[in-house]
C-alpha cells in the first residue's frame, strides 16, 4: 500500500510548484506572492486582528509573520494599530490600497483553480476537495502530535 499511495506526496509537492509559479507570477505586478497575499485575504475578513492571530490562522510560524507583516506594511498594504487592551500587541488593518486589489486577486486564484480542474466533470472534483480536505486534516492532526511530543523532549 506505502509504494501506492507515495505518488500523493509527489503530486501535491508539483501542484503546489506549478500554482506558485503561475500565482508569483501574476502577482507580480503588485510585489505580491503566494506567501503574502493569504495575510490581506485574512485581514479583510477579520481586520483588527493581531501578528499571533494571523500566525494561528494561516498556519505559519511568528516569525513568517512578522516578516511579511512588515513587507505589506512597507508595501501600504496593511497599517497596525497599538492595542490598548495589550501593549505588546498591535491591531492589523488592510488599506484602501489593498482592498482595491483584492479584486484582481481573486480572479486570479479563480482563473488558475479553473485551469487546475479543467476537463474534469463536478463529481470528480467534488470527490477529490473531500479526499484533500480529509488528508490535509490526517497532516495537521499528525503534525500538532508530532509537536507536543517534540516540546515534552525539550
Amino acid at each position: 500500500m506505502d509504494n501506492k499511495i507515495r505518488p500523493l506526496l509527489k503530486l501535491t509537492n508539483s501542484i503546489y510548484r506549478c500554482t506558485q509559479a503561475y500565482i508569483d507570477k501574476k502577482l507580480e505586478k503588485f510585489n505580491l506572492t503566494i506567501g503574502t497575499y493569504p495575510y490581506l485575504f485574512v485581514l479583510n475578513r477579520n481586520e483588527g486582528i493581531s501578528q499571533n492571530e494571523i500566525s494561528r490562522e494561516l498556519n505559519v510560524d511568528k516569525a513568517m509573520s512578522a516578516r511579511t507583516v512588515k513587507k505589506l506594511i512597507e508595501l501600504g498594504y496593511i497599517r497596525k494599530e497599538e492595542n490598548e487592551e495589550d501593549i505588546r500587541a498591535y491591531k492589523l488593518y488592510i488599506t484602501d490600497k489593498a482592498k482595491s486589489i483584492i479584486p484582481e486577486i481573486t480572479e486570479i486564484l479563480d482563473d488558475f483553480a479553473n485551469i487546475l480542474v479543467q476537463g474534469n466533470d463536478r463529481e470528480t472534483i467534488e470527490t477529490s476537495l473531500d479526499f484533500l480536505e480529509s488528508v490535509l486534516e490526517n497532516g495537521k492532526r499528525h503534525r500538532k502530535k508530532c509537536c507536543e511530543r517534540m516540546k515534552s523532549i525539550e
